[in-house]
C-alpha cells in the first residue's frame, strides 16, 4: 500500500492537510526535468544562451518570442510565468507545503496550454513563431537577395540559414559568423506551414512529452487529494452560502446530529439551560467547533467547499470542523427540541418549588 503523507496546505481562509499518492506525477515530472536539463542552449540552436532548456522554460512564459535568428542572448522581459508554476509542481512532487494560489496556477496554466495546443494556427503557439528564411543569396559572399525571403515557422535554423552563413564566411577579412552545429532531427524543428513545426521549446511545453502533460498528471493527482480541514469553518453571515447552514449540518452530519441529541436528552439538557431559562448557545457553539466531522458523500463534500468559498477546488474534503452562530443553535433547539426544552424548564420549576416548600417546612419546624 502506498504511504500518503500529510502535506500542509493553505487554502486561504483555512489551513488544512492534504493526503495523496503522487507517484505518477513524481515520475513524469522528474523525467521531464531531466530531459530538459540535458539539452543545452547550443544544442537547441540558442547559441548565445548559457543555460539549458529547463532554465529557459523556467524563465519564460507560455508564448516566448525568440528575437533574432541567432536565438536569445539572455532572458527577455516577459512575465516569468513558468518559474512560479514549476515551484508549484515541485511542491506537490516533493510533498512540501503548498497553497491555493499554486493550485489555481496549475489549473489556469494547464487550461491555457491545452487551448493553445488545440489551435495549431495560433500565433501564440510556440510552433508558429515566425522567422525569415533567406532562400536567395550570392554564393560568393553570402549577401542576401531579399526577393527570396519567405516566412518559416518554429525555428530559425534551416538548411538555407546554414549554407548562407558558410558562403558569407568565404570572404576574407570578414568577422566570421557562427554556424550552428545542427543536431540530427533539426529539420523537424521548422516548417513552411503553420502548425507543423516541432521545435524543442514546443516539444517540451505543449508537445506530447511537454510540461502540459506533466500538468495534466498534476490535475489528476489533485483530484485524488483528500483534505483534513484544521480550522473551524464559520458558517454564519449574510452570504447566501450560509442560509440554512446550521439546520443542514444537523440533518446531514451524523456527528452534529448526535451531539444535539445527546445534550438535549433528559439527563443532560439542564446543563445547557442558563439560570434565566435560555439555551446556553455560547457553550454549545464553543463545544460544537471542536467536533470533527466527516463528509460522507459528494453532495456533502461540495457543500463544505461552498461554505469555505472554495468552489471548484479539486479533491475531496474528508474531515472538517464548523462554527455555527448562536442564532443557528437556537433555531435548531427550537425546531427539533422545543418539547425537550419546555419539559426541562417545567422540571426545573417543579424542583425549585419543591425546594422552596421544603425550606419553609424546615423553618417552621425549627
Amino acid at each position: 500500500m502506498t504511504k500518503k503523507n500529510r502535506v500542509p496546505v493553505n487554502l486561504g481562509r483555512y489551513k488544512a492537510f492534504a493526503k495523496y499518492d503522487g507517484k505518477g506525477l513524481e515520475k513524469l515530472y522528474n523525467e521531464w526535468k531531466s530531459a530538459t536539463k540535458a539539452l543545452s542552449g547550443t544544442s537547441i540552436g540558442f547559441n548565445r544562451y548559457k543555460g539549458n532548456l529547463f532554465n529557459y522554460i523556467e524563465q519564460h512564459g507560455i508564448a516566448p518570442r525568440v528575437m533574432g535568428n541567432s536565438g536569445p542572448k539572455g532572458i527577455s522581459s516577459e512575465e516569468k510565468e513558468f518559474g512560479s508554476l514549476i515551484d508549484a509542481v515541485e511542491a506537490m512532487v516533493n510533498k512540501r507545503a503548498f497553497d491555493v494560489d499554486q493550485i489555481r496556477e496549475i489549473i489556469k496554466t494547464y487550461n491555457i496550454m491545452t487551448k493553445m495546443n488545440r489551435d495549431n494556427q495560433s500565433d501564440d503557439n510556440p510552433r508558429n513563431i515566425m522567422f525569415t528564411d533567406h532562400t536567395s543569396w550570392d554564393e560568393d559572399n553570402g549577401l542576401i537577395n531579399s526577393r527570396g525571403d519567405k516566412p518559416v515557422y518554429g525555428h530559425y535554423i534551416t538548411d538555407n540559414y546554414i549554407n548562407r552563413r558558410k558562403d558569407y564566411n568565404k570572404v576574407a577579412g570578414r568577422k566570421k559568423k557562427s554556424i550552428p552545429k545542427a543536431p540530427s532531427g533539426y529539420r523537424k524543428w521548422h516548417n513552411y506551414e503553420k502548425g507543423k513545426a516541432e521545435p524543442p521549446y514546443w516539444q517540451y511545453t505543449l508537445g506530447p512529452k511537454g510540461l502540459r502533460v506533466v500538468l495534466r498528471e498534476a490535475l489528476k493527482t489533485m483530484k485524488d487529494i483528500t483534505y483534513d480541514i484544521e480550522d473551524p469553518i464559520l458558517i454564519d453571515g449574510n452570504d447566501r452560502r450560509y442560509q440554512g447552514a446550521g439546520e443542514y449540518s444537523y440533518r446531514n452530519f451524523a456527528e452534529v446530529n448526535r451531539y444535539f441529541k445527546r445534550i438535549f436528552a433528559k439527563n443532560s439538557i439542564d446543563d445547557y439551560i442558563t439560570p434565566r431559562g435560555n439555551i446556553s448557545s455560547t457553550k454549545i457553539e464553543n463545544q460544537l467547533k471542536d467536533i470533527k466531522i466527516t463528509a460522507e458523500n459528494n453532495a456533502e463534500n461540495e457543500q463544505v467547499k461552498e461554505w469555505m468559498k472554495a468552489e471548484g477546488l479539486p479533491g475531496t474534503v474528508k474531515t472538517f470542523y464548523i462554527r455555527i452562530s448562536r442564532r443557528q443553535v437556537e433555531n435548531i433547539a427550537k425546531k427539533y427540541f422545543e418539547k425537550n426544552f419546555e419539559a426541562a424548564l417545567e422540571a426545573r420549576k417543579e424542583k425549585e418549588e419543591s425546594n422552596v416548600n421544603k425550606s419553609w417546612r424546615q423553618v417552621l419546624a425549627w
